[in-house]
Formats: C-alpha cells, structure tokens, sequence
C-alpha cells in the first residue's frame, strides 16, 4: 500500500485508465478559476481555500455547497470514475445474482505450486486423490451457480434443475461462502503440502477452504459491482462498454493459425515453427525490433527481448508467448501476467546482468535436452550486443513495453462479451475475472512507466 500524489491540468496525461484502475482516490484538489477547492470522499469533507471569514460567511459556504449537491450539478468527470473503488458491502442495496469458484487459482496451487493437495478419510487412513480424482472436483467447482434470496442468508442454486447446493452469508466486512454441497467435493479437504500427509493440523473441508481463501466471486444485479478475492469493487468501465480497455488488446492474424507456443524441436533446426507462438513473434509481431533475442528458460527475463535504438524515441519490449484454447476466463493468463508482472524490474536492464545474459544469448536454442541450431539472436549482431543494451538501457526517453502474446484469447470475443454487459445482459463471472486479471497487469505496467499489451486473435 503506497500513497501517491498527481497533479496536472487534465490527469488523464498522467495517468492513463489502466493506471487508473490500480488506485483508490483518498482526495482531490481542484482549481476552478481563481478559486480552490478540496474534498475527501472517504468522509464527505468539502473545503475551500480562502482568507478567514466569520461564522456567518462561513454558514452561507454551507449552504451553497449544500443546495449545489442537492440540485444535482455536473456528472462526475469521467477520468474520475476510472479509478478502482472498493465499496463498503454494507453501503450497498444491489444483491448478488451470480457464485462461481475462482478454479484457476485452486488448479495453480494444486498442480503448479503444489501448495495444497486434496484428500479424503478412507476408514482410519488419509489418502490423497489422484490426479483424474482432482481433476474432476475441480471440473465440478468450475460450474456458474446461481443465487437467490432476500435476506442475510442466500442460497445457492445449480442452474440446470434449480438444485439448492449452498448458502453464503452477507456480512458487513465480507461475504461467508457457509455452505456448499456438491456430489464429487463432499468429503473433500485440503491439507498443506508443508506437512507429510496425514499430518496437517489445519486439515480442512474444501468448502471452509474456499472461504478462507476467498477463492469465489460474485456478480451483482448492478452490473458495475464485482466481489473478487474478498473485496466488493466497483468499476464503471466494465459497465460503458470497457472502450479503454479495449485499446490495450492488439490482434494479429497469425495467432489463429498457432497450435503450439514453441512448437517441436529437432538437432539441426534453424528457426522455431512458424505455428508456434515463438516463430510468430519471430517472423512478425516484433517485426519492429532492430535487435531481437530469446531469453526463454534458464533466468528468464520475457521469452524474447526487443530493442530498437533508431526509433524516436527508442525502445525495449518482453514478450511473454503463450499458447491454448480460445478462452474468456481468466485461467490461461494467471501464470503469463504473473511472470510479467515479477519481471517489470527488469526492464530498466540492469548493467551488472548483461555480461552473463549475452554469454547465454550467443548460444544455440536448448530445449527438452535436443540442442537445435536455432540462434538465441535471431537479429542484430551478436557482436554488438552489449552496445545495443548500453544505448536502450542509458536513453532518458525510452520506451517500455510489455507484449503477453498469446492464441488463447479473441479481440473480438472480448469486445462481444462487453457489448453484452453494457447492454445489460448478466456477464460470466469468469470474465468478469480475466477483466480484472488484465487490468491488474495493464496496471502494474503504469506503474513501472511501461506499456502492457495483450496481442491476440482478431
């Protein structure tokens, strides 16, 4: 948690959208002819910067600013209601209409960090589930349920035969998942994988897990509002069409042709498979680079490093490559926007790494144990490296840029799904997600002054 102050004549120069959404306003100042005023929304304070005046001045401030809120005024100014809003859920008269459980991240601790294992009593013993049992408790979590209900206590309801399977518990602070019933995760719990098995003292059910965690979300009937990772949001952009969003997903046509993200690998290859993610990057989306390197494995910084020194201004660009099935939830990015966001430090090309780097780039391509004849520098010349990386890395006006490119998401499906909601139609949840996943690194990206994109189908 950081405080940050901005000031400009419009805050949209200093601050884009995507930089935008990662805050929450704690004041604002605003000079409006020669007059300053300043406000707090957390309390309501309005002030006005001024000469002391008596009492009865003062009562007439009051009662101007009074009947100015009263009457209506002006519509909030729209780069204001780009900014992230956590709500308060006892503030809030909408109810939730929409459960999900947050599956990707319980899949990552289950199958990529290992974190966590699931299990289940077998008489007297403690077993662990194999893979195909995970596999389908996860793929019955991963179901959108529906919630109904007026009270403190809501039900959860399967959307196929409308079958009660929970309950969750509207709480000032939070949100209480109290309930979830479902025929594969009955008897399911949730050790660390810290302890031997067997021996976790916080052994738990699946359900209290997910609880604990956080790991659901809920939609609202306004569709402005979100409950993710235990906190309610509130974001208007989602709402209008999510139009500045839109403007951080680049399509290429090529993607729609890609069937693997490095493609297979062979002793005397020369270039990556032009069907990979890889070969694609190669060949055209950083066609731009002047200089272009492949960092894939080992101390990875992005899969690929670009640079371009002649442009004006000049610029360095990692790009994440990622391949799968086409998808509107947030499952296939959590890893790729993770591994961006970590190596956002990078960027600046820190000098005392670079002679280890370009011992490793002068190198062929290792992958899998087959050693190819691909080139890590697959342009610019290698002997000039080090130069190249001293000018990007010394010039006071370059340009960052982050590119996840990727096969698994659609520009256009995504333009869809938010034509959907600003039509007023209910949004997956798991959208919902991925929007607010990319966000978060559109965000970080602002934040380390570098430009994050997603390049994808059209």
């Amino acid at each position: 948690m950081r405080n940050k102050m901005f000031e400009a004549n419009d805050l949209r120069e200093v601050v884009g959208p995507a930089g935008a959404n990662r805050y929450v306003p704690q004041a604002y100042a605003v000079q409006s002819g020669a007059e300053h005023y300043s406000t707090t929304p957390s309390t309501g304070r309005i002030a006005q910067r001024s000469d002391r005046v008596d009492h009865l001045t003062l009562v007439n401030y009051a009662k101007g600013v009074i009947n100015e809120l009263v009457d209506g005024g002006k519509p909030p100014a729209p780069f204001i209601r780009t900014f992230a809003r956590a709500i308060d859920l006892a503030s809030i008269s909408a109810r939730p209409t929409t459960f999900a459980v947050d599956v990707s991240s319980l899949t990552d601790e289950l199958h990529e960090s290992r974190e966590i294992r699931l299990v289940r009593k077998n008489g007297d013993r403690i077993i662990t589930l194999t893979k195909a049992e995970s596999d389908l408790v996860l793929a019955e979590l991963d179901t959108v349920l529906k919630i109904s209900g007026d009270g403190h206590i809501m039900d959860i309801h399967t959307g196929a035969g409308d079958v009660r399977v929970g309950s969750i518990a509207i709480n000032k602070s939070r949100v209480a998942l109290r309930d979830l019933q479902l025929p594969h995760t009955v008897n399911v719990e949730v050790e660390s994988t810290k302890y031997a098995l067997g021996q976790d003292p916080a052994r738990m059910s699946i359900r209290r897990y997910i609880d604990r965690e956080n790991r659901f979300i809920l939609l609202f009937d306004a569709l402005s509002l979100a409950y993710i990772d235990g906190t309610l949001f509130r974001d208007d952009g989602l709402a209008d069409g999510g139009k500045s969003f839109l403007r951080y997903l680049r399509p290429h046509p090529l993607l729609a042709e890609v069937t693997d993200e490095k493609g297979t690998f062979k002793s005397r290859q020369r270039t990556f498979d032009a069907d990979s993610t890889f070969g694609t990057i190669e060949a055209a989306i950083a066609e731009g680079d002047e200089v272009l390197v492949c960092d894939d494995l080992g101390d990875e910084w992005a899969d690929f490093i670009g640079l371009n020194n002649t442009s004006s201004p000049p610029r360095i660009t990692f790009y994440h490559a990622k391949h799968g099935n086409l998808s509107l939830g947030a499952g296939p990015f959590h890893i790729s926007v993770s591994q961006a966001i970590k190596n956002l430090q990078r960027m600046s090309l820190p000098a005392e790494a670079m002679a280890a780097k370009i011992r490793g780039w002068k190198k062929n391509y290792v992958n899998g144990g087959v050693k190819t004849s691909i080139p890590r520098v697959s342009r610019g010349n290698s002997g000039e490296l080090a130069r190249e990386f001293e000018r990007a890395r010394s010039a006071p006006d370059v340009v960052r840029r982050v590119f996840i490119v990727t096969s698994s998401l659609s520009r256009g499906a995504v333009e869809r799904a938010l034509a959907d909601i600003a039509a007023g139609r209910a949004p997956d949840p798991y959208f919902v997600q991925l929007y607010w996943l990319l966000l978060s690194f559109f965000s970080a990206c602002t934040e380390m002054n570098a430009l994050g994109y997603i390049v994808c189908q059209e």
